[in-house]
């Protein structure tokens, strides 16, 4: 081979060489790639999931797969699905579905309960999972030291109650002397039990507000709580206590308030109007009260027949009433607590069913803690699992 051959054997082909270098760098680009995908992976995902919650998707999560956004979680609605949904179609994403694994809930939240009582803390209520839970003991267990009585059930069906309100609550509770309990349903929360006086019982009506309000929106707070009679270490109950001046109820940011105080009897407690419609729904009741089946809230045949009586009594006058609920004492006071106030606004929104101005009706458990019965037997049980109808004076 002559050496001119040689040397045109051994010259770099431009072609080739070009070719040779673009791969280079595509396979340099690809590496790139490949070591940038993770973190804006990571970055989509984050946004993504911000936007959801702060759409009210507090327990969604977002996972991307290639730019799309596939959403996970519980749900309250379907409504709340789809908007969770379109929130997480965040810039850099190209389209947005509902994962597999996503949960919505058929049937509403059961009431939170959350008592003080001989120092401690009982908490009733009915959480989506295990995870629920474990936090809502956790957080119970924190604010009571350690101890928890009471019960949480878990329903993969029901509405989370806002378990992230319970250590705000726990600790508005233990603020003020004396045993109360704070039920949340929906976005009233009932407050009942006693107070040392009427300050302590307004304080307490606004720590309780503005603890649900910071995780129930638009929260309302109808306020039970009745002031110790001076000297005798029990709470008046509405419409049963001396006279006592009539105040406003307490409020807080995000939320409003109801509240009956503490009410009296005698001829200063309502109007002449008042009086002859409190004297008609006597008559209807005819001494008769209105009872409840063991463990139950649901009206009975008797229950409705009685109702019925009383809702035309009140529809034609302006007496203001609160329906107390009480129970038995089986089972533990927080529960029995939450049962009572179920059966109060069952029966509460049975008279509103039937024409009864809503303003007019008000609803409070009183759980276990004023038998009219003997306890001991079967006939003063039944007795105790009732209803009353108390007049709420005129403001």
């Amino acid at each position: 081979m002559s050496p001119s051959l040689a040397a045109r054997l051994h010259r770099p082909r431009p072609v080739a060489f070009a070719v040779s270098l673009v791969l280079a760098w595509l396979l340099l680009a690809l590496i790139a790639f490949a070591l940038r995908r993770g973190p804006i992976q990571d970055d989509l995902a984050a946004r993504a999931t911000a936007a959801v919650r702060a759409a009210g998707g507090v327990h969604a999560q977002v996972r991307i797969e290639g730019r799309e956004a596939i959403v996970s979680g519980r749900f309250p609605n379907a409504a709340a699905a789809e908007q969770a949904r379109v929130s997480a179609a965040v810039s850099g994403t190209t389209s947005a579905r509902l994962g597999g694994d996503v949960v919505i809930a058929t049937r509403p939240a059961k009431p939170l309960v959350l008592a003080v009582a001989g120092g401690g803390l009982a908490v009733t209520a009915t959480v989506p999972d295990g995870a629920s839970r474990a936090a809502l003991l956790a957080a119970v267990a924190d604010a009571a030291g350690g101890t928890v009585r009471g019960q949480v059930l878990v329903d993969p069906a029901a509405v989370e109650p806002p378990v992230e309100a319970v250590a705000a609550l726990a600790t508005a509770l233990r603020g003020v002397a004396g045993e109360h309990s704070a039920t949340v349903s929906g976005t009233t929360v009932a407050l009942t039990g006693g107070a040392p006086d009427e300050a302590a019982r307004r304080r307490l009506g606004a720590a309780v507000l503005a603890a649900t309000s910071s995780a129930v929106p638009g929260a309302t707070l109808a306020n039970h709580v009745a002031v110790t009679r001076a000297g005798s270490g029990s709470a008046a109950r509405p419409g049963r206590a001396p006279a006592a001046s009539q105040q406003s109820g307490s409020s807080a940011p995000g939320g409003t308030a109801t509240d009956s105080g503490t009410t009296a009897t005698g001829s200063g407690a309502t109007s002449t109007g008042s009086s002859g419609t409190l004297a008609a729904v006597r008559a209807a009741l005819d001494g008769h009260g209105v009872t409840f089946p063991v463990a139950g809230a649901r009206l009975t045949p008797s229950a409705r027949a009685r109702l019925d009586k009383v809702a035309e009594a009140l529809r034609g006058g302006d007496l203001a009433v609160l329906v107390g609920g009480h129970t038995d004492i089986s089972g533990p006071p927080a529960l029995n607590q939450a049962l009572s106030l179920n059966r109060a606004q069952t029966a509460a929104d049975y008279l509103t069913g039937r024409g009864v101005p809503a303003d007019l009706v008000r609803a409070a458990g009183f759980g276990a803690r004023e038998p009219i019965g003997n306890n001991r037997t079967p006939q003063g049980r039944a007795a105790n699992r009732r209803i009353e109808i108390i007049p709420l004076p005129s403001r």
